[in-house]
């Protein structure tokens, strides 16, 4: 096989809650590489010192979590990410209530008794998800649609998911890879913590969404020369429905 692997680790910051009381905005971010283990000693260290020191009372899953995270720990992991120059960054924002809710919300028909037909509101996040990702997937790989650099791609994502919901996240994936990118593939679900560069991807999400959901800038800054594209879905939309 000619042509270098490219992987993508993806992690999602936000809810699916689309009311007032869930999170302002869903953040989709990927961090690509086609060297995952350069550089990584010094974060792969710190782990493994922490994992018998300053984790040994609060943080049981042994991992960077920047939503966890003490803040000095928070401090060293975005340096460490800061000296990186192997890494790119794409994130899509979405603000939650300017999002049509026809991409969240579908009807469900059912015949009654007497002939006719009732219909029952249900909430699905997949034609949500799916326009959210293949806008993030496009602007990965078209800085490497042409020439013979990448010769197949290794998706990784780190969250936890249902049954239900890695169903639809591979079948949303294959998709676009199939369509837009058409070169070999590979997806796989690994737990946060298995992968040093699954937590980098947690911290860059997280630094996206932050930014977005709180106005801090501080953890943006910290990688904002690696971010390649950062997109705002809905920015110039002006309703809002809810």
């Amino acid at each position: 096989m000619n042509g270098q692997t490219l992987y993508v680790f993806i992690d999602e910051s936000g809810n699916f809650d689309f009311t007032p009381s869930g999170t302002r905005y869903f953040v989709l971010t990927a961090v690509s590489t086609l060297v995952p283990l350069k550089s990584r000693r010094g974060l792969l260290g710190k782990v493994y010192e922490l994992k018998y020191t300053g984790w040994s009372q609060g943080q049981p899953d042994y991992y960077f979590h920047a939503a966890e995270d003490r803040q000095g720990i928070r401090d060293f992991v975005f340096r460490t990410i800061g000296r990186l120059d192997d890494i790119e960054v794409d994130a899509v924002i979405a603000q939650k209530n300017k999002t049509n809710p026809t991409l969240y919300i579908r009807y469900s028909a059912k015949r009654s008794a007497q002939g006719g037909f009732s219909f029952k509101t249900v909430r699905s996040e997949e034609r949500f998800y799916d326009t959210i990702s293949r806008i993030l997937l496009r602007y990965v790989f078209n800085r490497h649609r042409d020439g013979d650099r990448v010769g197949r791609i290794v998706v990784i994502l780190g969250s936890v998911f249902t049954e239900a919901k890695r169903g639809y996240v591979l079948k949303s994936l294959k998709r676009h890879l199939k369509r837009d990118f058409r070169k070999p593939f590979y997806i796989y679900f690994r737990p946060t913590s298995s992968d040093i560069n699954c937590q980098v991807a947690d911290y860059c999400g997280w630094a996206v969404y932050v930014r977005a959901e709180r106005g801090e800038e501080r953890p943006w800054r910290e990688i904002s020369n690696m971010v390649r594209s950062h997109f705002d879905v809905f920015a110039r939309g002006t309703e809002e429905y809810y």
